[in-house]
């Protein structure tokens, strides 16, 4: 089951996003899956 948590970007990260059509909820559970396995 998901957890929903909330994070602060700045309005140019929010814009980069929009513009590339980025699912950031993907996009977060990307990178810290990369950091889980490389840290693990």
């Amino acid at each position: 089951m998901a957890k929903r948590k909330n994070i602060s970007i700045r309005e140019d990260q929010a814009e980069w996003i929009q513009e590339n059509y980025i699912n950031l909820s993907r996009f977060v559970q990307d990178k810290l899956d990369e950091h889980i396995e490389e840290y693990s």
